[in-house]
């Protein structure tokens, strides 16, 4: 028979492998996040600068769809 000390260790070590899971998870949908909304960025100014705009046009409007995207594909993972 096992003494009550080493069962309770073994249920008290899953504990911090659930807790480091959840921060891999949901660190790496940061930065998905984030590289999504920097290609937006960077590839607006990048058209803007190709096509020589005034007003950078490309620039917002990317922005906006790359802040939409990302926050469709970190609702699509959170309900997996």
């Amino acid at each position: 028979m096992r003494p009550k000390n080493l069962q309770n260790r073994k249920k008290t070590n899953k504990k911090p492998k659930q807790n480091l899971n959840f921060y891999a998870k949901y660190s790496s949908l940061a930065f998905q996040m984030i590289i999504i909304m920097l290609a937006g960025v960077f590839g607006g100014m990048k058209l803007d600068k190709l096509i020589s705009l005034e007003f950078p046009v490309f620039t917002i409007v990317l922005t906006i769809l790359s802040v939409f995207a990302a926050l469709y594909f970190a609702i699509k993972d959170l309900l997996k």
